[in-house]
């Protein structure tokens, strides 16, 4: 079976010109064994090999003692089969480039799978040895067969080319009439027969009932939930002891029955249409517009915007998303809220949640076939859950969400697979493709709170409390003065009210607990500008000195040249020192310190020493400013208007590269008015604020950027009413869109 094991280790002599390199036999361990990260990974890997044959049917069959070095595994295949001619130039040909330059199956139906050319070889990491029998319909008697030894590429003495593999023809006896793939499929099997029979022999793991649980699992996400393929099907059959999976893989029943759908696509050059379906209102939300990358801070970012840019494309300004066209389709449920699931499937709450765990997480898919690993269990690719630690009740978690996004090869080349086909390429169409789903998210979660804060008003009959509302006794009191109520009356009052108050303190203490982690990084804001601020003027100093110095040097000694590069050099630190600076003076007002007691100033001049600090952001933004040129007199706290206007100016910055350069501005007006009350109008000329979204704005964590952390425009609320016993609203835009918000300020000023 095997070739000789020659090692005759071949010294090229001079004349020879090149020397040719040698590739040691275990090198296909790595390609193989040690490249697929596990067993379940391997069987898909030759369920894929199996569809890019136009396979209808696959059968995975396991036999035998499970336990390691002993048992088999079969995968069997109704594909068109290989001849032998096809194992010689094709099958033992490692990293061939056939599926590479034929990029549909033979039958022309089929986007193949595979085209790194080493999928073949997952079989040696389920296995020692391996047993290929295959038939074409052009072999009406016979089957071709090989026996590979996976154990030779052990020997860390022998080179690739030592190791030689028994393949021949032989009369059919696996791919024949009684074929085990019958007894399976609907297909009804004529001859001349044909497919693929792979058995693989004393297993290189012990399978356990676990690794069934991953296997079943990893099969059923591996065609789409949502529009599996009518024609192909995948089998599983195990020993009586695990008898419990054997069945067709299709998806859990759960699928059926979310409580928020979410579909729709995004097209090459940017445009997107999705609809959010929230089942318990019987309502569709649709929502639509175009993405366009803007470069900015040194890096290119998303924006969304309602309409198509008809600025003319600037490639070192502005660009069309790299991910290229997709579908999606994501199926959402509140997994506190699980009774209608349990009314249609049963098994409980505590079962649902599992199938829930189970088929959690968003997949890829290529072609109709799954993109490994987005989707496996801890495969939190759009990092859904860190996103939900800022705000538990608004964002979704990734054990809330199965769907899928479909990709082509052909419309999407720049979302190609890494060396080890284990994911996409961390490449800037993966950035898109990862920050336009979060985009699609975050307007899904805007929509379900909406939804829940609806509901929640609806169910208290009451208009909404705040937070610091002590609960409505009134009722309870009339209760008692009246003789005409009975006591069943009374107590139900009582506990009504009782009930208020739980959760009015729920509400006080989540509020809390969310104000907690704010004071803790506020003090630690502190504690970086007390020890940043004195080495970071000693760096600006030195830096300075150092230019001087360099700049006097080269007035005496002009031939070294060296000294300009000095100069230079000390400069490029003044400035990047002076970033640093700037930044310190932004995340001031964020600190933890005791607030000073305000001090009267021209209010005028201390908002244009605000957007000073933006100057540079602004200008590279193309944004016009027009600030008062009025003079009035406050008496104001310079920390807390800095964190009013920081917060305004850096949402008017994202949003306004959402619309054509000529058309950013940002104004603020200032007027004393009638009542001594000061009234600041703060607008932008940006996309504005969604009507549906009016009453959202102004609650923690509520953002429509993807990453936002949501707190801007709650923290201007709070400071202008707890310490100006003021007011912010939204006014109305009218035509001429963008954001507008007044600011009244009643104490102090």
């Amino acid at each position: 079976m095997n070739g000789p094991s020659e090692n005759n280790q071949r010294t090229p002599s001079d004349s020879d010109g090149a020397i040719a390199l040698r590739p040691k036999a275990r090198l296909l361990k790595t390609l193989g064994e040690e490249l697929i990260s596990s067993e379940t990974v391997a069987l898909i890997e030759l369920v894929k090999n199996a569809y890019d044959a136009d396979a209808e049917n696959v059968l995975i069959s396991f036999s035998g003692d499970l336990k390691e070095r002993k048992g088999s595994v079969e995968v069997l295949d109704d594909g068109h089969g290989m001849d032998m001619v096809t194992i010689h130039n094709s099958w033992m040909i490692i990293a061939t480039s056939i599926k590479k330059n034929n990029k549909r199956s033979k039958s022309g139906r089929r986007r193949v799978l595979g085209e790194k050319g080493i999928g073949r070889f997952a079989a040696a990491r389920i296995a020692e040895e391996l047993e290929l029998f295959t038939r074409t319909k052009d072999q009406p008697e016979a089957e071709s067969y090989a026996l590979f030894d996976w154990t030779q590429f052990d020997d860390d003495e022998r080179f690739l080319s030592d190791i030689l593999f028994l393949a021949d023809e032989q009369a059919a006896t696996a791919i024949a009439p009684g074929w085990r793939l019958k007894a399976f499929s609907e297909k009804r099997y004529r001859a001349p027969y044909h497919g693929t029979a792979l058995r693989m022999n004393k297993l290189k793991h012990t399978w356990e009932r676990h690794d069934f649980v991953n296997l079943q699992r990893g099969l059923s996400r591996l065609l789409s939930p949502f529009y599996s393929k009518s024609d192909f099907s995948i089998f599983l059959d195990l020993p009586e002891k695990y008898s419990e999976f054997n069945s067709r893989i299709t998806p859990p029943e759960i699928i059926k029955y979310p409580h928020y759908v979410v579909r729709g696509e995004v097209k090459s050059e940017g445009e997107y249409s999705f609809s959010v379906r929230i089942e318990e209102e019987n309502a569709t939300h649709e929502l639509n517009g175009f993405f366009h990358k803007i470069f900015s801070d040194g890096e290119w970012d998303l924006y969304p915007s309602s309409k198509k840019s008809n600025l003319i494309i600037d490639s070192q300004k502005e660009k069309v998303i790299e991910s290229g066209p997709f579908e999606f389709e994501l199926r959402i449920w509140d997994r506190d809220d699980l009774e209608n699931v349990n009314q249609k499937v049963g098994g409980g709450i505590r079962s649902i949640r599992k199938d829930l765990d189970a088929i959690a997480g968003i997949n890829i898919y290529r072609d109709g076939f799954r993109v490994l690993p987005y989707g496996e269990p801890d495969n939190d690719w759009l990092r859904l859950d860190i996103r939900r630690v800022q705000a538990p009740t608004r964002k979704l978690s990734n054990n809330q969400i199965t769907g899928y996004i479909t990709i082509t090869a052909d419309k999407n080349p720049e979302l190609h697979d890494r060396s080890n086909r284990e994911g996409l390429d961390n490449n800037a169409a993966y950035s898109d493709l990862q920050n336009i789903m979060k985009f699609i998210l975050n307007e899904t979660e805007l929509l379900r709170y909406s939804s829940k804060r609806k509901k929640s008003k609806k169910n208290d009959n009451d208009e909404q409390k705040g937070l610091f509302d002590s609960p409505d006794f009134n009722k309870i009191t009339d209760a008692v003065k009246r003789s005409d109520v009975d006591k069943k009356s009374t107590l139900n009052l009582i506990n009504k009210a009782e009930a208020d108050w739980r959760s009015q303190i729920k509400k006080l203490q989540d509020v809390l607990s969310q104000y907690h982690a704010l004071a803790t990084l506020g003090g630690i804001i502190d504690k970086i500008l007390h020890d940043g601020r004195q080495p970071l003027a000693k760096i600006q100093t030195e830096a300075g000195l150092g230019r001087e110095m360099a700049e006097d040097l080269q007035q005496f000694h002009p031939k070294f040249t060296q000294l300009e590069d000095f100069e230079k050099s000390y400069g490029k630190i003044v400035g990047q020192s002076s970033i640093l600076r700037d930044v310190f003076r932004r995340v001031e007002p964020f600190g933890g310190r005791k607030r000073g007691r305000p001090k009267k100033y021209y209010i005028e001049e201390l908002i244009r020493d605000i957007f000073h600090i933006y100057e540079k952001e602004l200008n590279e933004a193309s944004i016009e400013i027009e600030l008062p040129d009025s003079q009035t007199l406050v008496s104001i706290d310079t920390t807390e208007l800095s964190e009013i206007f920081t917060n305004l100016i850096t949402n008017s910055l994202f949003w306004l590269k959402s619309v054509p350069e000529d058309k950013r501005n940002i104004r603020v007006l200032v007027e004393r008015k009638n009542d001594s009350s000061l009234e600041i109008i703060f607008s932008d000329t940006g996309p504005g604020i969604d009507e549906k979204y009016k009453d959202q704005i102004f609650e923690p964590y509520f953002s429509r950027k993807p990453d936002g952390h949501g707190l801007g425009l709650c923290l201007v609320g709070e400071i202008v009413h707890d310490y100006y016993n003021g007011t912010v609203e939204l006014l109305d835009a009218g035509g001429s869109g963008g954001a507008i918000f007044r600011i009244i300020l009643k104490k102090r000023v």
